[in-house]
């Protein structure tokens, strides 16, 4: 490297080929390597030098390197056209047109535009139940529709018509309203999506959300959510609604997260 000038062979991880987005270099014969394969060369316990062999080659944050590459130009991983610096590229990915965006609910990833066609033809219903108003309770915490939120077992959850997460997996158990599986639109969830129901809404030890996506408090062995029926009575107060009920048998499944 001369002066500032960078060349791409000279910056890119000896290990993934990608440019790092921190830089480090070894001390034993200088090859570069970005922080994530660094921290997989330590789990692994893969203690030699991919490039010398040495048996202690000691990467450490290249803070020189790291100032040269965010100067590197790049060209935007949407294929819009546009060759930006590598500091200034995260900005633009966030706003880039040619963004793709994954579907919750299907395989469809596509650009903004294609995606906005996509949902308003393939998932109209669904669109329109998760937008009406309705009486489910909302959400304490902003959510960003188009970040992907994962479980505690790293599944991938999509939120449901009843405002509750589920990941489509097995729920873990199957009570006499649902058929044993964690969504994917309604009823019943696993306990690690029931996690997030109740991180999202910020609820209090001893309360949980029931299959019809209503806050339910535990009291006296029951659980109740107030639910007004047709005929003007209260869960908790003159009768336990169905979803309630359903929650009362699921308590050693859930109870790590009440008690």
């Amino acid at each position: 490297m001369e002066g500032s000038k960078v060349e791409k062979e000279d910056i890119i991880c000896i290990i993934c080929h990608c440019i790092p987005n921190k830089a480090y270099t070894s001390q034993c014969c200088g090859i570069v390597s970005c922080y994530t394969c660094v921290q997989n060369m330590k789990q692994n316990k893969l203690l030699t030098c991919p490039n010398c062999r040495n048996k202690q080659p000691n990467f450490q944050l290249n803070m020189y390197l790291q100032k040269l590459i965010n100067k590197f130009p790049v060209p935007c991983k949407f294929d819009c056209g546009l060759i930006l610096q590598i500091c200034e590229m995260p900005s633009h990915e966030k706003q880039c047109p040619q963004k793709f965006i994954q579907c919750r609910l299907c395989e469809f990833k596509g650009n903004k535009e294609l995606f906005i066609d996509h949902a308003t033809q393939i998932h109209e219903d669904q669109i329109l139940k998760l937008l009406e108003f309705n009486s489910y309770p909302q959400f304490s915490n902003q959510i960003d529709v188009l970040q992907e939120i994962k479980n505690a077992a790293g599944n991938i959850c999509n939120i449901g018509i009843t405002s509750k997460f589920y990941c489509g997996k097995s729920a873990g158990f199957k009570c006499t309203i649902c058929t044993g599986v964690c969504g994917p639109m309604n009823g019943c969830n696993c306990v690690n999506c029931m996690e997030l129901d109740i991180k999202y809404r910020k609820l209090d030890k001893g309360a949980l959300v029931n299959g019809e996506g209503r806050i339910s408090y535990f009291k006296n062995g029951s659980f109740y959510c107030g639910l007004k029926s047709a005929d003007s009575r209260l869960c908790g107060k003159d009768y336990t609604c169905r979803h309630c009920i359903s929650l009362i048998g699921d308590i050693p499944y859930y109870k790590r997260l009440f008690q």
